[in-house]
C-alpha cells in the first residue's frame, strides 16, 4: 500500500469512526470510502481495531496542531490566546469523533486513550511554556504550570465539546472565549504584563 493510499484509509477511517463509533464502523464502509479493495486493509493493519486505533492516532485532538508557542515569549497574553484559539478549534472539529470515543470508553477504552496520548506534547509545550515565563519574569515561578495547564486545556475542552449543548455557560461571543481563557490562566500565575528584572550575579573581585 503506497503512503497517499494508507493516508485515504486512515482519514476514510476516522470519518467514519466519528460518525457510527467502533460497532457501527465497518472495514467495508472504510474500503469503500478510501477506494481500496477490503483485503488490502487487513494485509495492512490485520484487524480492525488496530486500523481504528492508528487512525485515531493520526486524526486526533494533537493531529490538527496548535498555534506554537515560543521559545522566547515576548507577549504572553497575545501568544496565549493565539494557542487557545487554534487548540479550541481544533478539539470543536474533532467532537464528534471525541464524544464517541469517550461514550465508547467501557468497551473499548484504547480509543480515548491513544488520543490522550497524541495530545501529551500539547501539555507538555504549555509547562515549558510556563516555565520560559517565570525565567523572562513574566510570572513569580512555574510551580504551578502543570495545574494552571489543566486548568486551560479543560476549559479548551469542554468549551468546544460543550458549547452545543449549553452555550450560555461559556463566555459570548466564541470568538472572544480564548483570550478570556488566557487571561485567567495568566492572572492564576500572578502574571504582569512587564517582567521583573532579574538580578545579575555579582561579579567576583580580583586579588
Amino acid at each position: 500500500m503506497t503512503t497517499p493510499t494508507r493516508d485515504q484509509v486512515l482519514a476514510a477511517a476516522a470519518r467514519l469512526y466519528a460518525e457510527h463509533g467502533f460497532r457501527g464502523t465497518t472495514t467495508r464502509q472504510i474500503a469503500k470510502d478510501a477506494g481500496v479493495n477490503e483485503v488490502t486493509l487487513f494485509r495492512q493493519f490485520g484487524s480492525k481495531t488496530t486500523l481504528l486505533l492508528e487512525a485515531l492516532k493520526q486524526h486526533g485532538p494533537a493531529s490538527g496542531g496548535s498555534a506554537a508557542l515560543p521559545a522566547e515569549p515576548v507577549d504572553p497574553l497575545a501568544e496565549l490566546t493565539a494557542f487557545a484559539t487554534n487548540t479550541r478549534k481544533t478539539l470543536h472539529g474533532m467532537r464528534a469523533m471525541i464524544r464517541k470515543a469517550m461514550a465508547e470508553f467501557e468497551e473499548n477504552p484504547e480509543m480515548p486513550r491513544c488520543m490522550s496520548h497524541s495530545a501529551a506534547h500539547i501539555h507538555a509545550a504549555l509547562a515549558t511554556y510556563f516555565e520560559q515565563l517565570a525565567a523572562k519574569g513574566f510570572i513569580h515561578d512555574a510551580t504551578d504550570g502543570k495545574a494552571a495547564t489543566a486548568m486551560l486545556m479543560s476549559a479548551l475542552f469542554h468549551d468546544a465539546l460543550g458549547r452545543d449543548i449549553d452555550p450560555h455557560s461559556f463566555p459570548q461571543p466564541v470568538s472572544s472565549a480564548p483570550a478570556a481563557y488566557a487571561r485567567l490562566c495568566l492572572r492564576s500565575l500572578g502574571f504582569t504584563e512587564k517582567p521583573a528584572r532579574r538580578a545579575k550575579p555579582a561579579k567576583r573581585r580580583t586579588a
